[in-house]
């Protein structure tokens, strides 16, 4: 009866693999399937006889093709590359309104310059003011497009971070169940589970990048970030989204763990998820800032030359912009301790960046961190007295802030939506020069005295100035009451003076004779003077912004390179990932992976076996059918 049992145990072998080798091939398709293998062991041998006897043969466990490594692999660099490619697809998104006809800043900004030297040939021309303020109004409006654009980028990418945090959070819980499962298995690997898994840490490594953990259990716990633990074992903890601590309704990561909650956005990377935070971090923001900073150059400056310039109805020009001079927001932290108000102004616009920054206050004192780059400047005069840092003033308006307090400033980031015309009458642009020269009739001397152009709208601009010489070599210079405001001032006719009061500057040149005299005086009437549009229309190339290095529209353009080289190389990066992906993919399809020809040539030396048993049985026992026949006769 030894060799009947041993045909079969043989016989049901040869079954079972048979059956693992069926549920191979009907897997073939499925996604994350690792092929599986009865593992076959002899059957305990007997001792006959002063010798051990074999009893055949056994299924000791069904065993899975896998290899941890590659697998670990294929996640780590589906991570990556998921993570680019959100930032390389969000990029081109990004330039679209960026470099678009319809909404782009470039084309807006060189007709509005153009529109201001059109106007200053003819700016007693009615038609030519109007199309210069419609100009202006398109602008506005360009600005205000793209700012729409810009703002609904952001809600999108704001709302698909929630949105990936909750399907993280969801296979999290799905992992947990699984690793409870696989637990209460016991100690044969129930494959199929593990598979489940694998797969659904695939697919949360395309979410965010983890690392796994295996347990003694058959458990893996799962880390993010720095390592938040995900899931340990059967227990999964969240992520979740909520306000931060300075801008209630822009959308920050947290974790729940063991200990509590808090914020985690800065520790996430990798998937979907760190893309959507690289991208809203390190390209939009930024782009948004420089946006900001391109029409605060625009209208500070304008605002400048426009007080300094006098309108059709004879008075001096006021803001025409919106003043982007207070544009910054200073937004407090929500658990700040203190009452401190604080304010912040830009005070020079070379020197602004595209970052955030970050006010707090230490034990140590104060100090302001450039979040673009961490770099940290420390305050040491401020709250008593004022301080600037990249362009920006920051003061105390009232209160105290407390050890503890922070607040984050945005230089630039909402000018954009704070940028509007202020002038809605095209008679009340200030096209002409304020102040204009004369020289008396009766002068004897060949002196002669330039247009004065104003530079500061802080003095009297409209006060006429007399400028009488009481010798060949000095002069003095009296009000339009005859009160002296400068007496026996020194001349050198062979290189002439610049002569700078009330906010005027002038250039006198040439030899006057004692007693000529030269006259500013207001530009009264002066309707065809469209020297403030060409000081306005001038600033098209003032290189006021980035350290003194570029103008709006070179800004402007910097920006739109900015985008391009990032979405540009995010997508060479991701390809790059992605020739990783296939590579680990066929690395493991090739150790987990069915080979429907080796599954093939399997199924028939399993058949032969099948086969072989059998006969083994049917010898068997017709041997004993025989020697039952022996014995019965």
């Amino acid at each position: 009866m030894n060799s009947l049992n041993i045909g079969v145990s043989g016989l049901l072998a040869f079954q079972r693999s048979l059956d693992v080798t069926s549920h191979n091939i009907s897997n073939v398709a499925t996604d994350g399937y690792s092929r599986q293998r009865a593992e076959l062991t002899p059957a305990n041998a007997q001792f006959l006889s002063g010798s051990y006897y074999g009893s055949g043969v056994q299924v000791s466990t069904v065993q899975r093709a896998y290899d941890r490594f590659a697998t670990t692999e294929l996640w780590g660099q589906t991570a990556a590359q998921k993570s680019l490619q959100t930032v390389a697809d969000l990029s081109t998104r990004l330039g679209a309104p960026l470099s678009d006809a319809s909404s782009s800043l470039q084309g807006a900004l060189s007709d509005y310059y153009a529109a201001l030297r059109t106007v200053a040939a003819a700016p007693q021309d009615a038609s030519a003011r109007q199309a210069a303020l419609s100009g202006m109004q398109t602008l506005a409006s360009r600005v205000h497009i793209l700012d729409g654009a810009l703002g609904s980028l952001e809600q999108e990418v704001n709302g698909r971070i929630g949105a990936t945090v909750t399907q993280i959070s969801a296979l999290a819980g799905q992992v947990a169940d699984v690793n409870r499962r696989i637990a209460a298995a016991g100690t044969a690997p129930p494959n199929d589970l593990l598979d489940a898994r694998d797969r659904l840490l695939g697919q949360l490594a395309s979410k965010i990048a983890v690392q796994t953990v295996p347990q003694a259990d058959g458990t893996v716990n799962v880390m993010v970030g720095t390592g938040q633990a995900l899931v340990n074992g059967a227990q999964a903890y969240t992520l979740s989204v909520g306000g931060g601590p300075y801008d209630a309704v822009r959308p920050e990561v947290y974790f729940t763990g063991s200990s509590g909650t808090g914020a985690v956005t800065e520790q996430m990377t990798g998937g979907e998820l760190g893309g959507l935070l690289d991208f809203r971090r390190q390209v939009l923001d930024p782009a948004r800032a420089a946006v900001g900073r391109v029409v605060a150059g625009v209208a500070i400056t304008a605002n400048d030359q426009h007080r300094l310039g006098l309108d059709a109805t004879g008075q001096l020009g006021g803001d025409l912009w919106t003043d982007l001079s207070g544009a910054p927001r200073v937004l407090p932290a929500a658990g700040n301790s203190g009452d401190g108000k604080v304010n912040a102004t830009i005070s020079d616009l070379a020197g602004l960046t595209d970052s955030r920054y970050r006010l707090a206050r230490d034990a140590g004192g104060y100090s302001l961190t450039r979040l673009a780059d961490g770099k940290v400047f420390t305050l040491s005069g401020f709250p008593g007295t004022p301080e600037t840092v990249d362009g920006v003033t920051l003061s105390l308006a009232s209160g105290a802030l407390n050890v503890g307090d922070s607040y984050l400033i945005d230089p630039t980031g909402d000018a954009a939506r704070q940028f509007d015309l202020v002038v809605s009458d095209p008679a009340r642009l200030a096209l002409a020069g304020p102040v204009r020269s004369a020289a008396a009739l009766t002068n004897t001397g060949s002196g002669r005295i330039g247009t004065p152009g104003a530079v500061s709208a802080s003095g009297d601009l409209l006060q006429a100035v007399t400028i009488t010489f009481t010798s060949a070599t000095t002069f003095d210079v009296t009000d339009k009451n005859g009160n002296a405001l400068a007496s026996g001032v020194a001349y050198d006719p062979a290189s002439g003076a610049t002569l700078e009061y009330n906010g005027w500057s002038v250039r006198l040149e040439g030899a006057p004779a004692a007693g000529d005299t030269f006259r500013i005086e207001p530009n009264t009437g002066g309707s065809g003077d469209g020297r403030n549009a060409q000081a306005l229309a001038g600033q098209e190339s003032a290189l006021a912004l980035e350290g003194g290095r570029a103008s709006a529209l070179t800004s402007y353009a910097g920006l739109l390179a900015r985008v391009g080289s990032a979405g540009q190389q995010a997508r060479i990066g991701a390809e790059a990932r992605q020739a990783l992906v296939d590579q680990a993919q066929a690395a493991r399809e090739a150790v987990s992976g069915v080979n429907l020809d080796e599954e093939a040539a399997n199924l028939v030396q399993l058949q032969q076996a099948y086969q072989a048993a059998a006969q083994v049985i049917s010898i068997s026992a017709s041997l004993f059918t025989s020697l039952l026949n022996a014995v019965s006769s």
